[in-house]
């Protein structure tokens, strides 16, 4: 976890470095958009955070599905253990008796 952690971070220092420099070396990249001239520096940041967003929401959906996986599986469980214990109670079991030597 350490590892894609430190990746991410490399990930998001290198989009922040490359988008820095970029607007410092290319001042006259500006295309234009439906809401006037925009340099394409934050074009491209926008475009991260979009991705950054819709991978968020799969992050968010997989935590959703393993926790109701989890439930799912700790419901059957307390069912199953319940079911023992009522078959226990039904059927006790016998301890056998050792006589001393």
């Amino acid at each position: 976890m350490k590892v894609l952690n430190g990746l991410a971070f490399l990930i998001v220092l290198a989009i922040a470095a490359t988008t820095w420099a970029l607007y410092l070396l290319e001042p006259g990249l500006l295309l234009g958009t439906p809401w006037g001239h925009v340099h394409l520096v934050f074009l491209l940041l926008g475009a991260f955070g979009l991705g950054l967003a819709v991978m968020g929401m799969y992050v968010l959906t997989g935590w959703a599905n393993a926790q109701a996986a989890l439930s799912k599986r700790n419901r059957e469980l307390r069912l199953v253990k319940s079911e023992l214990e009522a078959l226990r109670k039904q059927h006790p079991q016998e301890t056998p008796v050792i006589p001393d030597r």
